[in-house]
């Protein structure tokens, strides 16, 4: 998708500027019989004397005498609110947060208010519940502060807004109830205004670029002089350094095959596509991505993530597009049951001894097999049920054979196997 070069030069000069919300900093209200604007300011605003400001923007003659069904707006400053509650769903890792200018390690649980702010290091991750339902991803390396986080009294309407400083925030967003329900998240050069979706905001401090990505719904951009541009679900937009601005179509979701097998090894690992393009790749313990536990970007050919703990995981990908844009998700789950094994094999005074270990929890039995000239048909020998982690054989016939050793593990009601790779030996007689 590309914008008209008009709008891209009111987005760019908006964005080089900082734009201010993109939504209007005001809330609507209809007039109903009996309204007086002094009586609305006593109900609805922080000091009654305010209602002058009102009367001025709105042009009313008489502050008493009001049309039936005038739509005033009414700024959101003036307005008498409650605070909201923001409360970290889930956090690990190193994540601060900063609390009356004081930086102190977070807690799952721990509610947040207007005005503080979180910071995620390297391998950290943390989620946010809203009072609507809508939560709030933060990933590694992001600054995030929350700038307002208010029920007002006027139609209890409410109004969130998030500042990214840096890194980045995928906002699932409940549906607002209200037309002056606001929701927006800001970055540096952008910001973005929703009415129920599900989209990502990005801010690469190196760079100096500006991201948003829309996986559903719809995206509002906001320029300064009020208006705002349109980004539909599947397209992302990138804003340089300079202002200059690129919309485009997300790459399609990325097919990458063996997924959802299960993930028994030391490390756990995807192969990963031949491709141009980076990969960002993700694992969580939800299909949503709050309870994330690891983030990558890959330039490669596959995708480690080390030894995770066992337990049932969500994998997802995106491609990245030369503009640096993220594409759609492509997403897995996966079992990740430890049960690795390794051998060796040497001979001895009496024969051949097999050594084998790993590591996994439950029960774990061993079946060693080997096989004599090729491992096609049935094994020469085949012994399974073993606790041992060693066999002795003795008097082998001369010729190649090979070998192999699977764990058999019972954990959590399950039965899994994992064998290592066949190996040969070569048995002659001096």
């Amino acid at each position: 998708m590309k914008y008209p070069a008009s709008s891209i030069a009111a987005l760019s000069l908006a964005m080089a500027l900082c734009a201010p919300a993109s939504a209007d900093d005001t809330i609507t209200y209809k007039v109903v019989r009996g309204d007086t604007l002094i009586g609305l300011a006593e109900k609805y605003m922080l000091r009654t004397g305010d209602y002058r400001i009102v009367q001025k923007q709105n042009r009313i003659a008489d502050p008493r005498m009001i049309p039936v069904g005038t739509i005033l707006k009414l700024p959101r400053t003036l307005l008498k609110f409650q605070p909201s509650t923001a409360r970290l769903s889930s956090v690990k890792g190193q994540v601060t947060a900063l609390v009356q200018g004081t930086a102190r390690p977070a807690a799952s649980g721990q509610a947040l208010a207007e005005g503080q702010a979180l910071k995620t290091a390297g391998g950290s991750f943390a989620s946010l519940l809203l009072e609507d339902g809508s939560r709030i991803s933060v990933p590694s390396n992001t600054d995030l502060k929350i700038v307002r986080l208010r029920r007002y009294i006027l139609e209890s309407a409410l109004d969130y807004d998030f500042q990214v400083d840096r890194g980045s925030a995928r906002s699932k967003v409940a549906p607002l109830k209200s037309a002056n329900d606001r929701y927006q998240v800001r970055t540096p050069k952008a910001v973005s205004a929703v009415r129920g979706t599900d989209f990502q905001t990005r801010f690469d401090d190196t760079a100096k670029r500006d991201f948003a990505e829309v996986d559903e719904g719809a995206l509002a951009i906001g320029v300064k002089n009020g208006g705002e541009l349109a980004l539909p679900a599947g397209n992302g937009l990138a804003v340089n350094a300079d202002g200059s601005a690129i919309a485009e179509a997300m790459l399609p979701p990325l097919e990458i095959n063996g997924a959802g097998k299960l993930q028994n090894g030391v490390d756990v690992r995807f192969a990963l596509p031949a491709q141009k393009s980076a990969i960002r790749a993700s694992i969580a313990r939800d299909s949503s991505f709050e309870d994330q536990v690891a983030d990558q970007i890959i330039s490669g050919e596959a995708a480690d993530f080390g030894n995770l703990e066992d337990g049932n995981y969500f994998f997802r990908a995106r491609a990245i597009s030369a503009n640096g844009i993220e594409g759609l998700p492509a997403t897995y789950t996966f079992k990740r049951r430890l049960n690795s094994i390794s051998g060796s094999a040497g001979a001895a005074d009496d024969g051949w001894v097999f050594k084998w270990g790993g590591q996994g929890r439950g029960i774990i039995r061993y079946n060693f097999q080997l096989f004599r000239g090729n491992t096609d048909g049935t094994a020469f020998v085949d012994e399974a049920g073993l606790s041992a982690q060693q066999i002795i054989l003795s008097e082998l016939p001369d010729g190649d054979y090979y070998w192999r050793v699977g764990a058999i593990q019972y954990a959590d009601g399950e039965t899994s196997t994992n064998w290592t790779p066949f190996e040969k030996i070569i048995v002659a007689s001096n």
